[in-house]
């Protein structure tokens, strides 16, 4: 099945829905928005069933924590396979492009930061490891009334993987991926190390410098020493590396340049830390999002 026709589904009906438009589409398929009657609704569509079937699962799992689209179901519809989700609004990448500074305000990339840590804090807690953190895989909850406020959830569990069991034996991954050819991999994954929960935040990091106005795209780019060295330097020595409007968040990379693979993630303190870094902030407000000239505005 080419994976063109994934792009072309507008008007089909599913389970009863009825695919009205395109969101979004990448390696892992295409998301469309899906209407029956009132209700709303994402739909993922792919022909890898595997990764469905993993990213249904990390859904159920997430289900009571509220840090993710909310579940409705899966199955095969030809030779489609799909999930039906929670539609969620704007990704974040989305946000940083469509501002005109390209960036965040301070008090607003603290709010950020802090939700994506707790959205990786519950996903740690169920022992999964997302593997494929940016920016582009937090959305924003639809704006609920008084004041617009909306959350961040993360999104996108095709790569996911339950990284051990109960009894906190690392599981192996039979897909295979290769994690190192990623660019915005973690240093020690770009080694060819096995991605672990540290590895997830560090991700977040690279989402969190970008989401504040470093170009992290452009150095991607560099060629792979500098890459490399840069990527070691921002958790071996953050207030060094860090570009100048970031640096008030060095406390956040300080405590993520001591988290190792053996230890499990302490991802309260990373959130203390995260407060530590704008103290006039109160980091766990809500976040809104109204719209000035055209433009949204997150705040």
């Amino acid at each position: 099945m080419c994976y063109d026709t994934l792009l072309t589904l507008d008007g089909t009906h599913i389970r009863g829905y009825l695919l009205t438009r395109l969101i979004g589409h990448g390696s892992f398929g295409a998301v469309y928005e899906a209407k029956c009657n009132s209700d709303t609704i994402a739909m993922k569509v792919s022909t890898e069933e595997e990764d469905l079937l993993v990213e249904a699962s990390a859904l159920q799992q997430l289900y009571y924590n509220d840090v993710s689209p909310k579940y409705h179901f899966n199955g095969k519809y030809g030779p489609y396979h799909i999930v039906g989700m929670e539609l969620l609004g704007f990704d974040l990448e989305w946000i940083r492009e469509n501002t005109p500074s390209k960036s965040c305000q301070r008090s607003t990339l603290i709010r950020i930061a802090y939700q994506m840590v707790h959205c990786l804090q519950a996903l740690h807690e169920k022992r999964l490891i997302h593997r494929d953190v940016k920016l582009s895989n937090f959305a924003l909850s639809q704006p609920k009334t008084p004041g617009n406020q909306v959350s961040v959830k993360i999104l996108d569990f095709g790569m996911s993987h339950e990284y051990c069991d109960a009894d906190g034996n690392l599981k192996e991954d039979p897909r295979g991926f290769v994690f190192k050819k990623m660019r915005y991999s973690s240093y020690d994954v770009s080694l060819g190390l096995d991605p672990a929960p540290k590895d997830d935040v560090i991700m977040a990091g690279y989402a969190i410098l970008y989401a504040g106005g470093f170009d992290f795209h452009e150095k991607l780019k560099s060629p792979d020493n500098e890459l490399m060295n840069w990527k070691r330097e921002l958790i071996r020595a953050p207030g060094e590396t860090l570009p100048l409007m970031l640096k008030f968040l060095e406390p956040f990379f300080e405590e993520v340049g001591e988290l190792i693979d053996i230890l499990p993630v302490n991802h309260d303190l990373l959130k203390q830390r995260i407060q530590d870094s704008l103290p006039e902030m109160d980091a766990r407000s809500a976040l809104t999002l109204t719209e000035e000239d055209g433009h949204p505005v997150l705040t």
